[in-house]
């Protein structure tokens, strides 16, 4: 293979991978900047109102100051947290 074979083999392998990536970016998982501001809104309200209600919970707050779990604890735990 001479030098100008190898050169445009190398053209060749960057322009396949220039078009591969190209067509990964333009894949998008919402359908417009106001959806993924929307739907980021909603998960981001939802994970405080999680987090409020278990910074609130008596439950929660005696199931982690007792050392020794059995398994009604472990029950407690996960009725707390739905």
């Amino acid at each position: 293979m001479n030098k100008k074979q190898f050169l445009n083999t190398y053209k060749k392998i960057d322009a396949m991978n220039q078009r591969e990536t190209a067509s990964t970016e333009k894949a998008s998982l919402y359908r417009s900047e106001y959806d993924e501001r929307l739907i980021k809104d909603f998960h981001y309200a939802k994970f405080q109102k999680n987090l409020d209600n278990a910074q609130k919970s008596e439950i929660l707050k005696e199931l982690l100051e007792k050392e020794n779990w059995d398994e009604t604890d472990t029950k407690k735990l996960l009725e707390s947290l739905r």
